[in-house]
């Protein structure tokens, strides 16, 4: 699923081409006819989502409470390592069963990489640390918020006619038309690999197709498949795309990153809202707000803050003893099922010597990619970038370019006030050059305020007019910088879907294993997380029984 709007459009124009070719109907054509579906659904005074999503409702699909709780005669303890949203979402399950857990938490807050900021822009706008967008196939999040009450907020509901995405490469920019045109060549190609590579790639589950995909890089795949290779703009387009979708070199990255967020699509002409990634969501006042309400829920004596695990190992009686750094000392505890709810980053700085993991496991939690991406916030007086500029058409505030910044997108969609947020979102190369070392900072830290000058420069000859409407207020954040994250997300290094893929959510005896890097659908998003804390809890109630 796609983080970013860049991906998410490529991912629309793909499911279109498919269409179209299996209807014998050219791309104009299928979207007249769509746009004409659109408008008849429009006039019966209720979209598709909302239908799905009230189903789904009133079917109970959208509760994590399960239909019985679990009585066990033995009251096994259960630790819990990581208050983020997978370890949260785990407890919550867990005594929805009628299993009560402990929580043990490195930090002194909650939440994880669900972070929001409500406090540094004028008009009371929100922007978030780490994870911002949601889809509406996130059923997971959308179960937690219609659980606490919280809104989510459509951000496509606001979208204006005649905004788009704005191109810039080689000094011009690339119009969408002609990207589109462009992209419509390499198709063919990208179609081919998908059939050819099967449904999933995993360590068990491999085409000879899908297994030679894996050890090509993104990189090679781009300059094989697209006309004119990196050298078109098309070529730098999906370079710069995948570079801050997996914040990470493209000569490092599995081509089956590409090739499955590109090419594996659900049938576009069954629409559903469970299906294509469109980043249509985002919680109203911020999406931290979940985990607080999680732990609220749990109640004040489920989490123990300031407990950072230094060791973990199996007692010949094949219990589980955990050694927490707690303040200057260290302190044991014993438990009977561990479930860690913590980045294999983090894992990898852990002593598991004698956790009795297989060869397996320990080398997907040395080894699985962590992503280097950064967020530099800018607010400006008002949102410029959607009148006319020198840019083609009005822009949305998603542009992608190859001036130093690489994405932008507009953060304060759907929200009130004249000024308006955009992101300067960065991978790989671009994000480690940052002046900022902090993995949180305002623009008080000379870095922020050098960056920002930077990222404005860059950002000028793209939408221009950026310096002139800035109001002063920035902040930026790597969240791989921090000691408890070591990374944005997780993805896939060249070959490692074929190495170890499926395998970060295999338990280890009496240690089960969740977030967003144990999930094969939805890795490096804030749903990922959650389902996994969410399948790790149901995953344990049966093996206590």
């Amino acid at each position: 699923m796609a983080r970013t709007p860049l991906l998410r459009s490529l991912e629309k124009l793909a499911s279109e081409h498919r269409a179209a070719r299996e209807r014998g109907l050219t791309l104009a054509a299928l979207r007249e006819e769509r746009a004409a579906a659109r408008e008849r659904e429009a006039r019966r005074g209720i979209s598709l989502d909302r239908r799905r999503f009230l189903g789904a409702a009133a079917t109970g699909a959208l509760t994590l409470a399960f239909p019985r709780a679990l009585r066990a005669a033995d009251h096994p303890t259960i630790a819990i390592v990581g208050a983020g949203i997978a370890g949260l979402t785990c407890a919550l399950a867990l005594r929805d069963r009628g299993l009560s857990a402990t929580v043990y938490e490195a930090s002194g807050r909650i939440g994880g990489r669900m972070f929001s900021n409500t406090t540094s822009w004028a008009a009371g706008q929100v922007s978030e640390w780490c994870g911002e967008l949601i889809d509406s196939n996130h059923r997971t999040l959308f179960a937690l918020a219609h659980r606490f009450g919280l809104t989510m907020d459509s951000l496509e509901s606001e979208k204006s006619s005649g905004l788009e995405d704005t191109y810039f490469f080689d000094g011009r920019y690339y119009p969408v038309a002609e990207a589109e045109r462009d992209f419509a060549r390499v198709y063919p190609a990208l179609l081919s690999d998908l059939l050819a590579a099967g449904e999933t790639t995993t360590h068990h589950r491999a085409t000879p197709a899908g297994r030679a995909l894996d050890q090509m890089s993104v990189f090679d795949w781009i300059a094989s498949r697209v006309p004119g290779g990196h050298a078109s703009p098309l070529g730098q387009l999906l370079d710069v795309a995948y570079v801050i979708e997996w914040g990470a070199d493209s000569r490092d990255q599995s081509a089956l990153n590409l090739v499955y967020l590109l090419g594996h699509q659900p049938d576009p002409d069954h629409f559903s809202m469970f299906g294509e990634s469109d980043e249509a969501h985002h919680i109203k006042g911020g999406n931290q707000q979940i985990p607080m309400a999680i732990a609220e829920a749990l109640g004040p004596d489920a989490i123990k803050r300031g407990h950072r695990l230094l060791r973990l190992r199996e007692s010949p009686a094949g219990r589980q003893i955990l050694t927490f750094q707690r303040g200057p000392g260290a302190i044991d505890v014993v438990a009977d099922w561990v479930v860690l709810a913590i980045p294999f980053a983090v894992l990898r700085t852990i002593d598991l010597r004698d956790a009795n993991f297989d060869a397996r496991k320990r080398l997907a939690i040395e080894e699985l990619g962590r992503a280097h991406n950064g967020k530099l916030h800018l607010q400006f007086s008002r949102r410029y970038w959607r009148e006319e500029g020198p840019w083609p058409g009005r822009s949305n505030g998603s542009t992608y370019a190859d001036t130093g910044y690489q994405n932008t997108w507009e953060v304060s969609r759907a929200q009130p006030g004249e000024p308006g947020i955009l992101v300067l979102y960065t991978g790989g190369a671009v994000t480690d050059a940052m002046s900022t070392r902090k993995p949180f900072a305002i623009v008080k830290d000379a870095g922020v305020l050098a960056d920002a000058r930077a990222g404005l420069g860059s950002l000028e000859r793209v939408l221009k007019g950026g310096f002139a409407h800035w109001n002063g207020r920035a902040t930026q954040s790597m969240p791989h910088l921090n000691p408890l994250y070591e990374a944005s997300y997780s993805y896939y290094r060249v070959g490692q879907r074929v190495l170890f893929g499926g395998h970060e959510a295999a338990r280890q005896g009496g240690v089960l294993f969740c977030g967003e890097h144990t999930s094969l659908d939805f890795q490096g998003h804030m749903e990922g997380a959650a389902s996994q804390g969410a399948r790790a809890a149901e995953e344990l109630a049966r093996l206590m029984w």
